[in-house]
C-alpha cells in the first residue's frame, strides 16, 4: 500500500473556543481512523494546521471534502508528498494548541493518542521531531503560515512608482513592420500606473517567439534576436508611448553578436528614445558561458542609463547563482511560481524568501503570469507591487492594450 503525506494549513471563518476545537478533533480522530489515516491538527485561535498521513486515494477524497468544509477558508496545501512510513503511527489525530509565544500543547483527541504517546521511547521521539511534518508544524507555532491576506496602503507604494505614469488609453494597431510586437503592460494596480510595457515578439500571424526563433540558429539566432528588438523601439516611438518598454534579450545576444550595446544604443537615439525610458529583460533560460563578457556588456548598458531585469526568475540556469553576481534593477518572478499560489504552499515560501532577498539587495521584483484575482492579494500581502499577466491586460499585437484594474 503507497502512503501519502498532506499538509494544509487554513483560516477559520469564526471565532473559535479551545473546547469546540478540541470536540471537532475527536470527530476527526473517528472519522481518520475509519479511512485509514492518522495525523495531527494545530490551532492557533485562528488558524488551522492538519497533518494527514495514510493511503493516497484515501487522502485525497478527504482533501476535497476539507477544503468544501464551509468553517474555514484560505486552504494552502504546504506539503503533498509519497512517504515511506508514517510519523504519527495510528494515532488517529493529535491535536496541538499553539499560544501566543509560539509554545505548543498537546491536547488528546482520544485514547489511542494517549496510549501511543505514552509508550514512545527515545528513537522514537527524534524520528518525530525531525520530520518534515514536525518542522512544518514547529515553523506554525513560530508564526509561518499565519499571514493573513491584506492588501497594503497606497502610502506604501509612493516611493516605487518613478519611472510609472497613469493608466494609458488603448493605441490603435499600427504597422504591420518587418518584425512585429505584442505589448504588454507591467502595473502597480496600488498606484494605478503602469512601469514599463514589454515588447513581445511575434510573428506575422501572431505566432510566438519560439516560433519564430526556432527558424534560427548559432550566430543567426542571436543576431536576429537582437536586431529585431529596433522594431519594437520603432513601434514603441511610432505609438509614443511615455513609458519605459522592456526588451527581451538572449543573454548570449550581447556576447555572440559583436558591438550588440552599440547597436542598441544608436536605435534608441535615431529614435529619438531616451535610453532611461529602455529595460533589457535577460531571459534565465540561456546558460551563459562568457561571464566576463556578460557582465561587461551589462556594465555598458547600465552606464548607458538602461536597467537591467532577470526575466523569468527561478525557472533556467542560474537562478540565486546569477543575482549573487550581479543585482539587476528589476526581477520577474516566472508565472510558474505565481500560478495558484494563494493555494501552495511551497511556493509561498520561495516567492516569499525571493521578495526578502531582492528588498534587502534593492531589487524590484515583478509577479509575471497573474491571472487570478487572489494570487493578487496574496502577493501584495507578500510585499509585491508591479504585476504582469492576464488579470491586467492581455499582449496586444503593434498596439498598447487596456488595463483591467
Amino acid at each position: 500500500m503507497s502512503l501519502s503525506l498532506l499538509v494544509y494549513r487554513s483560516r477559520s471563518t469564526h471565532q473559535l473556543k479551545k473546547e469546540k476545537v478540541v470536540a471537532m478533533s475527536k470527530h476527526f480522530a473517528l472519522r481518520n481512523r475509519d479511512r485509514n489515516i492518522t495525523g495531527m491538527l494545530v490551532f492557533d485561535g485562528e488558524y488551522f494546521m492538519q497533518v494527514l498521513e495514510g493511503p493516497r486515494q484515501k487522502i485525497s477524497a478527504l482533501y476535497e471534502l476539507i477544503q468544501s468544509d464551509p468553517r474555514h477558508e484560505e486552504v494552502v496545501t504546504v506539503l503533498d508528498e509519497p512517504i515511506y512510513r508514517r510519523t504519527f503511527d495510528d494515532w488517529g489525530l493529535g491535536f496541538i494548541v499553539i499560544n501566543d509565544e509560539g509554545g505548543k500543547q498537546i491536547i488528546s483527541s482520544d485514547a489511542t493518542f494517549d496510549h501511543q504517546l505514552n509508550k514512545l521511547g527515545l528513537d522514537d521521539l527524534e524520528r518525530v521531531d525531525t520530520t518534515r511534518a514536525s518542522l512544518i508544524i514547529d515553523a506554525f507555532a513560530k508564526g509561518r503560515w499565519r499571514e493573513p491576506y491584506t492588501v497594503p496602503s497606497r502610502e506604501l507604494y509612493e516611493d516605487l512608482t518613478e519611472g510609472a505614469v497613469p493608466h494609458l488609453n488603448n493605441h490603435p494597431t499600427i504597422g504591420p513592420y518587418p518584425v512585429n510586437f505584442a505589448f504588454q503592460p507591467i502595473v502597480n494596480p496600488v498606484s494605478r500606473l503602469v512601469t514599463s510595457a514589454e515588447a513581445l515578439l511575434r510573428g506575422p500571424n501572431q505566432e510566438s517567439p519560439a516560433d519564430i526563433l526556432s527558424q534560427y540558429s548559432g550566430i543567426d539566432l542571436y543576431r536576429f534576436d537582437l536586431e529585431s528588438k529596433q522594431y519594437a523601439l520603432q513601434i514603441a516611438a511610432d505609438m509614443g508611448l511615455p513609458c519605459r518598454v522592456s526588451l527581451n534579450l538572449l543573454p548570449m545576444s550581447l556576447i555572440m553578436v559583436p558591438d550588440a550595446v552599440d547597436f542598441l544604443l544608436e536605435k534608441i537615439e535615431s529614435l529619438g528614445l531616451s535610453s532611461e525610458q529602455i529595460v533589457v529583460e535577460i531571459t534565465e533560460e540561456e546558460a551563459i558561458t562568457n561571464h566576463d563578457a556578460f557582465f561587461g556588456a551589462i556594465t555598458r548598458l547600465r552606464g548607458a542609463g538602461i536597467k537591467v531585469a532577470i526575466d523569468d526568475f527561478g525557472a533556467g540556469y542560474a537562478g540565486l547563482s546569477l543575482l549573487a553576481e550581479f543585482q539587476p534593477d528589476k526581477v520577474k518572478i516566472d508565472r510558474k511560481l505565481i500560478q495558484g499560489i494563494q493555494r501552495n504552499g511551497p511556493r509561498q515560501a520561495i516567492v516569499r524568501a525571493i521578495v526578502e532577498c531582492c528588498y534587502s539587495l534593492g531589487i524590484s521584483v515583478i509577479a509575471e503570469g497573474v491571472e487570478q484575482e487572489a494570487e493578487v492579494k496574496w502577493l501584495l500581502e507578500a510585499g509585491v507591487s508591479k504585476f504582469q499577466g492576464f488579470y491586467f491586460a492581455r499582449p496586444s499585437f503593434n498596439s498598447f492594450p487596456d488595463i483591467h484594474w
